[in-house]
């Protein structure tokens, strides 16, 4: 679960209002990172320019160490900050660590 939360810049602000939950089930073993973007495809109606909405990407980290970035992926956002690190176990147990 990855609650809502709200990241303040020096010119920008993010925020994602809701509780949103990752179905470990569906991702395979490994570590990741949680990661807050500025998603460029989510409608804002918010009539402040500096604030935004944040959406959530999950990397992977490959097996040469590198992590995946969110850049990268045809979802059209940019990675803001890493919330925290989630390692999942193959027998499904899972860590969380901010």
């Amino acid at each position: 679960m990855v609650a809502p939360f709200r990241i303040t810049g020096p010119h920008q602000s993010y925020a994602h209002a809701s509780e949103s939950r990752i179905e470990l089930a569906a991702i395979a073993p490994g570590r990741y990172r949680v990661i807050a973007v500025h998603n460029f495809h989510v409608e804002d109606c918010n009539p402040r320019l500096d604030e935004c909405v944040a959406g959530l990407f999950l990397a992977a980290r490959r097996a040469d160490g590198s992590w995946e970035e969110a850049e990268r992926f045809p979802v059209e956002c940019r990675a803001v900050a890493v919330l925290a690190t989630l390692d999942l176990a193959g027998d499904g147990a899972a860590e969380l660590r901010p």
